[in-house]
Protein backbone atom coordinates (compact mmCIF):
# COMPACT_ATOMS: atom_id res chain seq x y z
CA UNK A 1 0.00 0.00 0.00
CA UNK A 2 2.56 2.25 0.79
CA UNK A 3 4.15 1.81 -2.68
CA UNK A 4 1.12 2.32 -4.23
CA UNK A 5 0.58 5.54 -2.33
CA UNK A 6 4.08 6.89 -3.38
CA UNK A 7 3.31 6.10 -6.84
CA UNK A 8 0.19 8.09 -6.71
CA UNK A 9 1.84 11.16 -5.03
CA UNK A 10 4.91 11.42 -7.46
CA UNK A 11 2.94 10.77 -10.65
CA UNK A 12 -0.45 12.22 -10.20
CA UNK A 13 0.69 15.63 -10.98
CA UNK A 14 1.90 15.26 -14.41
CA UNK A 15 -0.79 12.64 -15.26
CA UNK A 16 -3.38 15.32 -13.81
CA UNK A 17 -1.56 18.02 -16.06
CA UNK A 18 -1.75 15.63 -19.44
CA UNK A 19 -5.71 15.19 -18.66
CA UNK A 20 -5.72 18.66 -18.30
CA UNK A 21 -3.90 19.55 -21.74
CA UNK A 22 -6.23 17.00 -23.73
CA UNK A 23 -9.13 18.15 -22.29
CA UNK A 24 -8.29 21.53 -23.33
CA UNK A 25 -7.50 19.98 -27.16
CA UNK A 26 -10.54 17.95 -27.26
CA UNK A 27 -13.02 21.09 -26.07
CA UNK A 28 -10.62 23.48 -29.02
CA UNK A 29 -11.57 20.29 -31.36
CA UNK A 30 -15.08 20.10 -29.85
CA UNK A 31 -15.86 23.47 -31.91
CA UNK A 32 -14.30 22.36 -35.47
CA UNK A 33 -16.28 18.87 -34.66
CA UNK A 34 -19.22 19.80 -36.18
CA UNK A 35 -18.06 20.99 -39.80
CA UNK A 36 -15.88 18.29 -39.94
CA UNK A 37 -18.75 15.36 -39.41
CA UNK A 38 -20.76 16.91 -41.90
CA UNK A 39 -17.85 17.14 -44.02
CA UNK A 40 -17.27 13.28 -43.89
CA UNK A 41 -21.19 12.85 -44.65
CA UNK A 42 -22.55 13.06 -41.55
CA UNK A 43 -26.28 14.29 -40.94
CA UNK A 44 -29.13 14.83 -38.74
CA UNK A 45 -28.97 12.93 -35.67
CA UNK A 46 -25.86 11.36 -36.40
CA UNK A 47 -23.88 14.35 -36.35
CA UNK A 48 -25.96 15.07 -32.81
CA UNK A 49 -24.65 12.00 -31.42
CA UNK A 50 -21.13 12.26 -32.37
CA UNK A 51 -21.18 15.33 -30.68
CA UNK A 52 -23.25 14.26 -27.58
CA UNK A 53 -20.26 11.37 -27.61
CA UNK A 54 -17.27 13.60 -27.52
CA UNK A 55 -18.86 15.63 -24.97
CA UNK A 56 -19.61 13.51 -23.00
CA UNK A 57 -15.76 11.79 -23.52
CA UNK A 58 -15.03 15.80 -22.50
CA UNK A 59 -17.02 15.02 -19.31
CA UNK A 60 -15.29 11.55 -18.17
CA UNK A 61 -11.69 13.66 -18.80
CA UNK A 62 -12.82 16.59 -16.53
CA UNK A 63 -14.41 13.73 -13.59
CA UNK A 64 -10.85 11.71 -14.38
CA UNK A 65 -8.92 14.04 -13.63
CA UNK A 66 -11.17 15.46 -10.12
CA UNK A 67 -10.94 12.34 -9.34
CA UNK A 68 -7.18 11.83 -9.60
CA UNK A 69 -6.75 14.97 -7.64
CA UNK A 70 -9.02 14.12 -4.95
CA UNK A 71 -6.88 10.45 -4.84
CA UNK A 72 -3.71 12.41 -4.44
CA UNK A 73 -4.88 14.46 -1.33
CA UNK A 74 -6.27 11.35 0.38
CA UNK A 75 -3.14 9.48 0.09
CA UNK A 76 -1.46 12.71 1.42
CA UNK A 77 -3.69 12.89 4.55
CA UNK A 78 -3.24 8.80 4.90
CA UNK A 79 0.48 9.02 4.70
CA UNK A 80 0.57 12.07 7.26
CA UNK A 81 -1.72 9.93 8.96
CA UNK A 82 0.61 6.70 8.96
CA UNK A 83 4.01 9.42 9.68
CA UNK A 84 2.11 10.79 12.88
CA UNK A 85 0.79 7.39 13.96
CA UNK A 86 4.80 6.12 13.78
CA UNK A 87 6.19 9.42 15.67
CA UNK A 88 3.11 8.75 18.43
CA UNK A 89 4.17 4.78 18.76
CA UNK A 90 7.65 5.61 19.01
CA UNK A 91 8.93 4.18 15.94
CA UNK A 92 11.66 5.24 13.99
CA UNK A 93 13.01 4.28 10.57
CA UNK A 94 16.89 3.66 10.67
CA UNK A 95 18.92 0.76 9.43
CA UNK A 96 17.67 -1.45 7.52
CA UNK A 97 13.93 -1.68 8.95
CA UNK A 98 11.52 0.56 11.83
CA UNK A 99 12.22 -0.27 15.54
CA UNK A 100 10.96 0.75 18.63
CA UNK A 101 13.02 3.61 19.54
CA UNK A 102 13.24 4.06 23.68
CA UNK A 103 10.67 5.83 25.38
CA UNK A 104 11.30 9.09 27.36
CA UNK A 105 11.47 7.10 30.24
CA UNK A 106 15.01 5.80 29.26
CA UNK A 107 13.98 2.29 28.63
CA UNK A 108 13.69 0.34 25.48
CA UNK A 109 11.57 -2.44 24.29
CA UNK A 110 14.39 -4.66 25.14
CA UNK A 111 15.28 -3.22 28.69
CA UNK A 112 13.64 -4.58 32.00
CA UNK A 113 12.32 -2.69 34.31
CA UNK A 114 14.32 -3.13 37.59
CA UNK A 115 12.72 -2.42 40.86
Amino acid sequence: MVNASKAVMEFADAIYEKILHIQTTAMEFHEKLQSLAMKEGLKGSKVSRALESFSWNITILKGQADLLKHAKAEVEENMKQVHDAALTGNLSKKGGGLRRVRSQTGRGPDDTASA
